[in-house]
């Protein structure tokens, strides 16, 4: 039998909704997307005039497709009218669907970064199967080249800290780097055994001993300190104290400029003993063995390197570390190591990468991969599992990797709600106008005539509607930033008494340094949340992957320019699911924990104030990036929820899952509820610099010089006239 059939999408709810204000449809002013892959749902309840509190097999499921075109529906005029035939005994209807996918904007070229992506949407007439999953940015074979890649940078790194010299090499005093002016000055022949970097960093019985290996007995020289410097700062990553380590392609290039520049000052310098000598000979050892590798303005007279890029690339730098010295390498490269030796066939695989732009180039955040050492190894590696500093669920225990982040949620909508039959035709015209109509909403009883008096279909219906409105499926972060300051403190103190060992009070300590901000100092360029589980069902609500939860991040990076200037002038959307946490389950009805999930929230910031600063262990440099976290409590919040079922007299009810099973809303409050907007305006305070990661090492530190001046002319002092010789006073 075939009926009219129709529904009415609530396009104002009081969510405004995602990334850009019109991908999100965040106001009234902004444009309907449409509604596609839409699923129909029908069900013969016992009780008429509800709706389904938990799974059930469909009595029958209707492919609808693209059911509404862009532009079709407004506030005004948000409901759409079907022919259709209906199952007798139908009195619940359930309805899926999701925006199209646009053209990307802002200049992103992959439309998911705009629009958010979905792996897997799932639904068919056996409800509990219903599957939809954030789409991960990186997996599969994609995943194996960012591992390649990570290998890559760490076989570089571990490279650079192995080089040594071989022992009865022989420096001769008449001889000096390429161009340089400089000899070595002294004949030196090295000593059995050969010296390695790591010789000028020596550490008996966990305490650092100051003494040259050229020289025994006498504290290193000044060239030798800088080396030392140079591996101590490199190699020495404070995991225990939260400090991540920057990764990406980008940090590794800073890094690089930095060493070469450091290195270039000790190849370029006039040696004062054999012990320096070596220092100058072991310095340009490394500068020449970077040069396989990176490309730079470079000089011979000891000024700061600067123009450092990768050589070309990935594989042509890949081809280089194939070739370079074996023995070098770390001597228990383990072929079972997560981390092992990059081969050259696995480097093959990222022929044409361009390294510099690691990770952003693989659509993940800069701080998704970070480097750290082994020491034992004496290797640099990438960890693969790690705990982004605690942003994952309280309490799991879970580790992530590369694999877990995820695209945005896209702009999805469900609908779970009774019916309303007719047994008269009716006109298009004749319906409710929709949501946002001040004559005749939706859900107001009184719009409907008395015509409309059945709860289910039989076989003199005319016509069918959907009781509620159809609202989101998922949930949405308002995100704005503004300073609680003019002027920010960094962690400068902290961090120089954890590397000055001759520290011994306040009084001698340095102190932090003062970041004066204006509207350009920093720029917000992504957000990261946590907790989010990849995986939800039939109702939106978090579902297991196997016998537990898969959580991981959502990262948006499509973040509208006015919104990335602080404090901002417009706020940033992104969609995610609805973060209910559920203590149980039985029958389809979860019961909820009593203490519902913080959601952590990383702030991606772009450093522009023009000054490096210290984080939380270590630096973050100028036009450098970091991240700041912020905890989202639900007991914190600043408001009370009101619940959309909890109506006026004369509007028909929306019940939010989770469902009780009298089919009502538990009303179990949280950080992200699907068909809400979930506003957090961060503040940075004057101590949040203080816990910026992620660092890169402070190799300035071993840059500095002393500079004398010998004046041979001698200055005039007092002058005595007519002293009496005998000491008389004549």
């Amino acid at each position: 039998m075939v009926t009219q059939f129709v529904f009415n999408v609530s396009t104002q709810s009081g969510s405004a909704t995602k990334m850009s204000a019109d991908a999100v449809q965040a106001s009234a002013s902004n444009a309907f997307r449409g509604i596609t892959d839409a699923k129909l749902l029908t069900y013969a309840e016992t009780t008429s005039g509800k709706i389904l509190p938990a799974d059930k097999t469909a009595s029958k499921i209707y492919d609808l497709s693209y059911v509404a075109t862009a532009g079709t529906l407004s506030s005004t005029n948000s409901r759409r009218v079907l022919e259709m035939s209906l199952p007798l005994q139908t009195n619940t209807l359930l309805f899926y669907g999701r925006a199209p996918m646009g053209d990307p904007y802002g200049g992103y070229t992959n439309p998911y970064d705009c629009y958010g992506h979905m792996d897997v949407y799932d639904i068919n007439e056996n409800l509990g199967s219903a599957d939809f999953q954030l789409g991960q940015r990186v997996n599969g074979a994609k995943y194996e080249k960012f591992k390649v890649v990570e290998n890559l940078f760490a076989g570089i790194m571990t490279m650079l800290l192995n080089s040594s010299l071989p022992a009865e090499l022989e420096i001769k005093a008449n001889e000096a780097p390429a161009g340089v002016a400089n000899k070595y000055k002294y004949n030196v022949t090295i000593p059995s055994g050969g010296i390695f970097w790591k010789d000028y960093d020596k550490i008996e019985d966990n305490v650092r001993i100051n003494e040259s290996p050229i020289l025994p007995g006498n504290e290193r020289f000044p060239l030798e300190h800088k080396l030392y410097t140079l591996y101590r700062q490199l190699t020495t990553v404070r995991n225990a104290q939260g400090e991540l380590r920057a990764g990406s392609g980008e940090a590794v290039l800073r890094m690089a400029q930095d060493l070469f520049t450091v290195l270039n000052e000790v190849r370029c310098a006039e040696p004062l003993n054999e012990a320096e000598t070596v220092a100058k000979y072991l310095a340009n050892k490394v500068y020449d063995r970077m040069r396989l590798y990176f490309t730079a303005d470079f000089n011979n007279n000891g000024a700061p390197i600067t123009g450092v890029a990768f050589l070309s690339q990935a594989d042509i730098v890949a081809n280089y570390l194939s070739a370079d010295e074996v023995a070098t390498r770390p001597s228990n490269s383990d072929p079972n190591d997560k981390n092992v030796w990059p081969d050259a066939d696995k480097l093959a695989t990222i022929s044409g990468y361009v390294p510099a732009d690691f990770p952003f180039n693989f659509d993940l955040p800069r701080g998704a991969t970070h480097i750290a050492f082994d020491a034992t190894k004496s290797r640099f590696y990438y960890p693969q599992t790690f705990n982004v500093s605690g942003m994952g669920v309280p309490g799991t225990g879970d580790t992530y990797n590369a694999q877990s982040y995820y695209y945005p949620a896209e702009l999805m909508y469900f609908g779970n709600s009774p019916i309303r039959t007719s047994n008269s035709d009716v006109v298009a015209s004749a319906y409710p106008n929709g949501a946002g109509t001040a004559d005749g909403q939706w859900d107001a009883n009184a719009s409907w005539g008395s015509n409309w008096d059945g709860n289910q279909v039989a076989a003199a219906t005319r016509a069918v509607a959907m009781t509620y409105d159809i609202n989101y499926g998922v949930a949405m972060l308002e995100t704005k930033v503004k300073y609680g300051a003019t002027t920010l403190k960094d962690n400068n103190k902290h961090v120089q008494d954890l590397w000055d060992d001759g520290i011994e009070n306040d009084s001698t300590s340095e102190q932090d340094q003062d970041i004066t901000v204006t509207g350009d100092s920093f720029k917000l360029t992504g957000v990261i949340i946590g907790g989010q589980s990849q995986r939800v069902g039939w109702e939106y609500l978090p579902v297991k992957v196997g016998d537990s939860f898969k959580y991981g991040f959502i990262y948006d990076k499509a973040i509208p320019e006015a919104a990335q200037a602080i404090p901002t002038s417009t706020p940033n959307y992104t969609l995610v699911f609805d973060n209910f946490h559920a203590a149980s389950e039985s029958g389809g009805i979860y019961t909820p924990e009593n203490t519902q999930d913080i959601v952590y929230v990383a702030l991606e910031f772009r450093n522009n104030s023009g000054k490096d600063f210290y984080g939380n262990e270590n630096l973050i440099r100028k036009d450098g990036y970091f991240y700041l976290i912020g905890g989202l409590n639900p007991a914190n919040a600043t408001n009370t929820i009101s619940w959309p079922d909890n109506v006026t007299v004369g509007k028909v009810p929306y019940f939010i899952p989770p469902y009780t099973a009298a089919g009502g809303s538990q009303r179990v409050p949280r950080v992200f509820i699907q068909d809400f907007k979930t506003t957090a305006e961060f503040v940075l305070g004057v101590n949040s610099l203080k816990a910026a990661y992620l660092t890169v090492p402070d190799l300035r530190s071993s840059s500095m010089t002393l500079g004398l001046s010998v004046n041979l002319s001698w200055e005039t002092g007092l002058n005595f006239e007519d002293v009496i010789l005998g000491g008389g006073s004549q």
